[in-house]
C-alpha cells in the first residue's frame, strides 16, 4: 500500500522539481537584490559624508559619489574618445592618459546617454544591469563546476568586501559578467561563444591573455592525461581559441600602436599610474610585486612575498579544490600568474583580483554553518572598510579604488 502511495505521488514530486527547476533564477535575483541593498545603504552614508573633492561637491548625491575616480576617464572616453598624441609629462614620459580604460564599457553607456539618460545614471544602470545578469550566469557557473556550492559561493561573491564595485561607474560588471558567460561556454563546450564573447571580453578589462593561458594549460592537461577522449578536432579548435585569446589580449595594444604611432604607447600609458609610487621603471614581467612589496613594506618583502604565494598554493591545491572543476581552478591560476608578471600591487589590487571570483566554488567547501555565517559576515563588514580606504576620497588621497 505505501508503494502505490509513493508511486502515485511520484508525478507530482517531477512537477514539483520541474517547477523549482523553471525557477532556478529566483535564488540569484533574490541574493544580488539583498547584496545591493546593503552596498546602496553603504555607499549613501559615506556620499553624506564625503567632503568636496576633485570629483563631487560636499555631500554628494548617490549617484554622484558612485562615478568618482576612474569612472571619470571613463566618461572622457565616452565623450572625446581616445587621443591620437599621447600627453607628455615634463620629465619627458607618457603621462597618464584615456589609453589605459579599454572602450567596450564607455561605448555602451555612450549608447545609454544618446537616448537621453545623464552620463551618471547611464554608468551606474550598466553596472547594476550587468550585475544582475552575472549573478544568473555565475549561479548557473557555480553550479555546473561545484554542485551543491553554488548557493554560498554566489553569496561570498556579491557579499564580498569589494561587491559596492558592481554599482560603480566601473567596467567591472559588464567584465565579470562576460567573463562568466565565458567560462560557463567553456564548460558545457559551446566553442562558437568563445568566438564571439573572447574579443569583447578583451577589449571590456584586461583579461585575454590570460583566458588563453587557461586553455593553453588545459589543452596539455588533456593531451597528456586524457588524449583518447581529446579528439583532434576539438584540439583544433581549443588551439584555435586559444591563439584567438592570445590575439585579442594584445588587441588593445595594437589599436594604440597605430592610433598614435608608438609601439610603446599603450605600456608606457600604464606605467605613468604606477609612476606616482616609484618613479618611471621599465615594464618587467614578474618583477612589479617584489618592486612594489619592498616600496610599502621596506626589508619585510620578501616575508610577504612568501605568505602572499603561500596562501595563493593553499587556496588552489588544498583539500577544498577537490569537487570544483579543472577548468575553473585553470582560470584562477592562470589569471594570479598574468597579475603576478604584469600588476603593480596598490589599493586597486582587491578590485584586480575579482575576476578570479570561481574560487570562491573553493570557499564554499567551509563548514559548518557557523563558520559560513562568519564568513559573511566578515565580507559584509569589510564592505564599509573597503569604501572608506579605497573609494571615499579624503583630502590628498592616493589610494586608487
Amino acid at each position: 500500500m505505501a508503494l502505490a502511495r509513493l508511486t502515485e505521488r511520484r508525478p507530482a514530486l517531477a512537477a514539483i522539481a520541474a517547477a523549482g527547476a523553471e525557477r532556478w533564477w529566483v535564488w540569484p535575483a533574490a541574493l544580488w537584490l539583498v547584496s545591493r541593498l546593503i552596498s546602496t545603504a553603504f555607499l549613501a552614508a559615506f556620499a553624506g559624508r564625503q567632503e568636496q573633492s576633485s570629483w563631487t561637491p560636499a555631500g554628494p548625491d548617490l549617484l554622484d559619489y558612485s562615478t568618482m575616480w576612474d569612472a571619470h576617464w571613463y566618461f572622457i572616453v565616452s565623450v572625446s574618445g581616445y587621443p591620437s598624441e599621447l600627453p607628455i609629462t615634463d620629465d619627458g614620459h607618457v603621462g597618464e592618459n584615456a589609453w589605459a580604460f579599454m572602450p567596450v564599457y564607455p561605448m555602451v553607456a555612450r549608447m545609454l546617454t544618446a537616448v537621453g539618460l545623464p552620463w551618471e545614471v547611464a554608468s551606474v544602470l550598466l553596472s547594476v544591469a550587468a550585475s544582475l545578469a552575472f549573478a544568473l550566469v555565475a549561479y548557473r557557473l557555480f553550479a555546473d563546476i561545484a554542485p551543491g556550492r553554488e548557493r554560498f559561493a554566489l553569496a561570498i561573491v556579491l557579499l564580498s568586501p569589494t561587491a559596492p564595485v558592481f554599482q560603480l561607474g566601473y567596467a567591472e560588471s559588464l567584465f565579470l559578467l562576460l567573463l562568466a558567460g565565458a567560462l560557463l561556454a567553456w564548460r558545457l563546450r559551446a566553442w562558437s561563444w568563445l568566438w564571439v564573447l573572447l574579443p569583447v571580453l578583451a577589449l571590456t578589462r584586461p583579461g585575454g591573455l590570460a583566458f588563453a593561458l587557461a586553455l593553453g594549460l588545459w589543452f596539455l592537461i588533456r593531451l597528456s592525461t586524457d588524449r583518447a577522449a581529446f579528439p583532434v578536432a576539438e584540439r583544433r579548435m581549443v588551439a584555435g581559441l586559444g591563439a584567438w585569446s592570445a590575439l585579442w589580449g594584445f588587441g588593445w595594444l595594437i589599436a594604440c600602436t597605430l592610433v598614435t604611432g608608438s609601439a610603446t604607447a599603450y605600456v608606457e600609458t600604464e606605467l605613468s599610474w604606477r609612476s606616482a609610487y616609484i618613479g618611471r621603471q621599465e615594464l618587467v614581467p614578474l618583477t612589479p610585486w617584489p618592486i612594489g612589496l619592498e616600496w610599502w613594506f621596506g626589508a619585510w618583502w620578501p616575508l610577504w612575498l612568501v605568505a602572499i604565494v603561500g596562501a595563493a598554493v593553499a587556496l588552489l591545491a588544498g583539500p577544498w579544490r577537490r569537487g570544483v572543476a579543472l577548468e575553473a581552478r585553470l582560470w584562477t591560476i592562470a589569471y594570479l600568474l598574468y597579475l603576478a608578471a604584469v600588476w603593480f600591487p596598490q589599493s586597486s589590487t582587491w578590485r584586480l583580483l575579482m575576476p578570479i571570483f570561481p574560487a570562491a566554488a573553493m570557499l564554499a567547501a567551509l563548514r559548518p554553518g557557523w563558520a559560513r555565517a562568519l564568513v559573511l559576515g566578515a565580507c559584509i563588514v569589510l564592505q564599509p572598510v573597503w569604501i572608506w580606504f579605497c573609494w571615499h576620497v579624503n583630502g590628498a588621497d592616493w589610494t586608487v579604488p
